[in-house]
């Protein structure tokens, strides 16, 4: 019964710690401590009483709700990336209900199967550290589980009569020892397997879901264009991708949180057949050629850097990508390694280039001003054109919608002026409009883009304007931007991240999937642009606030683990792997050196400080080596004297007993080695007679030749017969017919099991 019990409490922990991971894959602390409670709350309650236990009858009608509203969830929307989410969740619920109800053996399995699907879910819907720990815990949990399932059951060890209670728990104890034993050499394997070819084999650390790495042109990791053709439900994701530390003029960090607007892709142009925006690579791009030291401005002019420039130091966490995010606008920049940066005048946006040969960049430092003035922004666009073309949206209906929402505005009157001045004031009027317009009540934010049914010869700005009217930034984006262009008011998309959390102890900002936005700029100067965000502020805000709330809890705990993981792990690529060879080999160099020239410095310095020549202290460290080395063999001998009389049961010393301890009566002490690997351990208090007659009913065979051990090993220590080499020899021999007879009597035990 208390075999059981232990089964039971270990299913206890593996349920509890799967629950947890779970949970913690949902981001929802508070459900898993939940689940927990409830969880050690029935080994409390159910633990010894069987009364208290759910009836069957009501597991079933629970696991039947359960069921029930996991179908309904899944059924009407069979969304592929939902299915395993809501199957977790099934599986939740249905692993707390069955830990209230009565559970035999079975049962317990059952429990252990379904918290391996829990641990399962997790692992394929986070990649967070604290979930990967808890799914380690879990799956050594299982190991545990499933090794006393398996000495739980009767099997060959039943083959020891029933009354040899005392016989039966130590070889399932033995067995038990052996099994982990093979378990523990097996996982150790696997994990310096595991490590080697982490080290030796290249791979491409590139993060996939719906916002990072599954658009056209997202190889790494930021999608290089923003496409409308593929709808669905996107989930933000709590991950952090970028640390930012934003410095003031004076050098020091913000006092309070400041909102950081990281501008990533401006995207001009919209291709009507493939329903994306991508980025228009004009001939006045540049290339900043940067040294990893210095900060490499990047207009061809003087700018100056003391007034009103901030200093902006961004580290890549989970984030692998060309693209270089900073706030508007950037004046120099400064890679952590040499870099080239691709350089945009028109838009001030900044790309890395070559980065298959220099490697993916870790982190890098650029000067900015916020509020740059028209000479700022001159020096560093060129001298545009003075009067710009006026743009046009290749989808005349969204032309119609726009002139109708004029209208209604009252700006009807507002018509394109080859004056500047008046262009760029009708520009801001007509975008501020539009943006207005979006934010409304008339439209809504959603990341459920399930029921956004593209149809033939539809464009989707267009059901977004005039049908459905609920989309996510990217919707609101495209169409305040498509709207503008279609009237001549020069927009464009900013995709990047609007970041709100600012860790005040770390004075640093976190940014993280969720944070990732899009934008609209206008045109308002020759060179200057102004910032429109169409998205509806309620809902653009929640993202932040809707994160849950354990990675906050235990940020303080696993930050520093966090940190190591991504520094070590996830950037371990091909650039990370040749420096990690080059400084082994630095390592082992120095190492051989020092190694060599360490006798002949300790040497040198002991002859200085004794006055002895440097012969002699050679000959001194000689003596005192071969002095320790025979003072070694002496214990490692005496301690091999010391187990063999503890395992003959030799408790006076002599010169004689010492022989026989060490190599008359070696044999015999093989041979109780040999059954005490089979779980035949002689006990202490037993005599070797007593012994053998034990051992006739479980192994007759060996029991037989035991015997003659015995015999043999009585008439040397008793009768004082010292072997000569035959007969040695023939004790030897004694020892491998007892060999043979455990590995046959197994053999013949498997076979009838079988």
């Amino acid at each position: 019964m208390s075999d059981v019990i232990t089964c039971r409490r270990h299913t206890l922990w593996l349920a509890m710690v799967s629950l947890l991971a779970f949970a913690l894959s949902q981001r929802s602390l508070a459900l898993g401590l939940a689940a927990v409670a409830v969880a050690g709350a029935s080994w409390l309650v159910t633990g010894r009483c069987t009364r208290r236990m759910l009836h069957p009858n009501v597991v079933v009608v629970l696991v039947a709700i359960v069921a029930t509203v996991v179908i309904s969830q899944v059924w009407p929307r069979l969304d592929p990336a939902r299915i395993p989410r809501w199957i977790g969740l099934g599986v939740f619920f249905g692993m707390l209900v069955r830990l209230w109800a009565r559970r035999t053996i079975s049962d317990e399995r059952q429990v252990v199967l379904l918290s391996g699907v829990l641990l399962v879910a997790a692992g394929l819907h986070s990649i967070d550290l604290a979930v990967g720990l808890l799914i380690i815990i879990g799956t050594a949990l299982a190991v545990d589980c499933v090794v006393r399932f398996r000495l739980l059951t009767p099997n060959a060890l039943a083959q020891f009569p029933r009354t040899a209670h005392t016989q039966l728990r130590r070889r399932k104890t033995q067995a038990e020892r052996d099994l982990r034993r093979v378990i523990i050499a097996a996982l150790v394997l696997a994990l310096l397997t595991s490590a080697g070819i982490f080290v030796i084999l290249p791979r491409n650390p590139n993060p996939g879901g719906p916002l990072f790495g599954s658009g056209r042109g997202s190889r790494l990791g930021f999608p290089s264009d923003l496409s409308l053709r593929s709808p669905q439900w996107i989930e933000p994701g709590d991950r952090e991708l970028l640390s930012v530390d934003w410095r003031g003029p004076d050098g020091k960090p913000p006092a309070i949180a400041e909102t950081l607007r990281l501008r990533g892709q401006v995207l001009d142009r919209y291709d009507p057949v493939e329903f994306r925006w991508f980025a228009r690579i004009g001939p006045s791009q540049r290339f900043i050629i940067n040294n990893g030291t210095d900060r490499s401005p990047l207009s061809p002019s003087p700018i100056d850097e003391r007034i009103n420039t901030h200093t902006l130091q961004v580290n890549f966490r989970g984030l692998y990508t060309d693209i270089i995010f900073t706030p508007w606008v950037p004046i120099s920049i400064r890679g952590m390694n040499s870099q080239v940066f691709a350089y945009s005048p028109s838009s001030c946006a900044l790309k890395l280039v070559d980065i298959e040969t220099a490697g993916v960049i870790r982190g890098y430092e650029a000067r900015v001003q916020p509020f740059p003035s028209e000479s700022v922004l001159t020096a560093l666009q060129g001298n545009p054109q003075r009067f710009p073309p006026q743009p046009t949206f290749p989808v005349e209906v969204v032309r119609a919608t726009a002139l109708q929402w004029i209208k209604e505005a009252g700006l009807s009157g507002l018509t394109p002026s080859a004056e500047s001045d008046e262009r760029w004031a009708r520009n801001t009027r007509i975008g501020r409009a539009f943006e207005e317009r979006l934010r409304s009540t008339r439209f809504n934010y959603s990341l459920d883009l399930r029921g956004f049914i593209q149809r033939e010869g539809r464009d989707p700005i267009d059901l977004f304007l005039n049908e459905y009217r609920f989309g996510h930034c990217e919707y609101f984006a495209s169409a305040l931007c498509a709207l503008c262009q279609s009237v001549g008011v020069d927009a464009r998309i900013v995709t990047g991240f609007i970041v709100h959390e600012y860790d005040a102890s770390d004075r640093r900002y976190s940014v993280r999937e969720a944070d990732a936005h899009a934008w609209v700029e206008i045109r308002s100067g020759n060179v200057q642009w102004t910032v429109l965000d169409p998205t509806p502020m309620a809902d653009d805000t929640s993202l932040a606030s809707d994160r849950g709330v354990w990675g906050q809890v235990l940020r303080f705990l696993l930050g520093p683990l966090e940190d190591a993981w991504r520094e070590r792990i996830e950037r371990f690529d091909s650039l990370a792997q040749e420096e990690f060879v080059r400084g082994f080999n630095e390592w082992t160099t120095r190492t051989y050196r020092q190694a060599r020239a360490w006798p002949n410095a300790m040497a040198e310095s002991l002859a200085e400080r004794t006055g002895i020549p440097q012969a002699g202290v050679v000959w001194i460290a000689a003596v005192i080596g071969a002095t320790a080395f025979s003072l070694s063999a002496a214990l490692l001998l005496w301690r091999r004297l010391q187990r063999r009389r503890t395992l003959l049961g030799i408790t006076r010393t002599g010169r004689m007993r010492a022989q026989i301890a060490l190599r008359d009566g070696a044999f015999y002490a093989d041979a109780l080695a040999l059954l005490a690997q089979v779980g035949c351990a002689r006990p202490a208090w037993q005599s070797p007679r007593a012994f053998a007659e034990t051992l006739q009913s479980a192994r007759p065979a060996a029991a037989e030749a035991f015997h003659a051990i015995i015999d043999r090993y009585y008439m040397i220590r008793f009768a004082g017969r010292r072997p000569d080499a035959v007969r040695r020899a023939q004790d030897a021999a004694l020892v491998e017919r007892l060999r043979a007879a455990l590995v046959g009597g197994d053999a013949h035990n498997r076979s009838r099991r079988g």
